[in-house]
């Protein structure tokens, strides 16, 4: 098998002081919503936390949210091994407030009556046409 030379990483690609790119912000976003319980996951709902500052804030908190969510993910796959269901506890139903039980006429709009155009006069058709009088 042919050996690969893989290049050295150079210095300036991490800097602790260094604002966070738009992937780190993105990828922090998504580890969090990935590290709540699946109960609470919204679809197109990202938890909106206070924004790191630095690179290196942005690598602690990536490595909190991952052990988070590997920790989460052994504990499913040795409850499953054991054979226990989860317990799924849902959110409590809304409260039916007295106003919304009672029907409501559907509203009915006013259809505005359709413009008609005036009629040509032989003059625009000729015109129209390319032909001159």
């Amino acid at each position: 098998m042919a050996i690969v030379k893989v290049p050295k990483t150079p210095k300036s690609s991490f800097d602790k002081n260094r604002r966070p790119s738009a992937l780190l912000l993105d990828q922090i976003k998504h580890l969090e919503w990935a590290a709540l319980p699946a109960s609470q996951r919204k679809p197109h709902q990202l938890a909106k936390r206070k924004q790191v500052k630095t690179e290196s804030q942005a690598a602690e908190r990536i490595a909190q949210l991952t052990a988070m969510v590997l920790k989460a993910n052994e504990e499913s796959l040795r409850q499953r091994a054991e054979g226990v269901q989860p317990k799924v506890v849902l959110p409590p139903l809304p409260k039916v407030t007295d106003s919304a039980t009672k029907t409501r006429k559907p509203k009915t709009r006013k259809r505005s009556k359709r413009k008609t155009r005036p009629a040509r006069t032989d003059a625009r058709k000729s015109h129209a046409r390319g032909t001159r009088r």
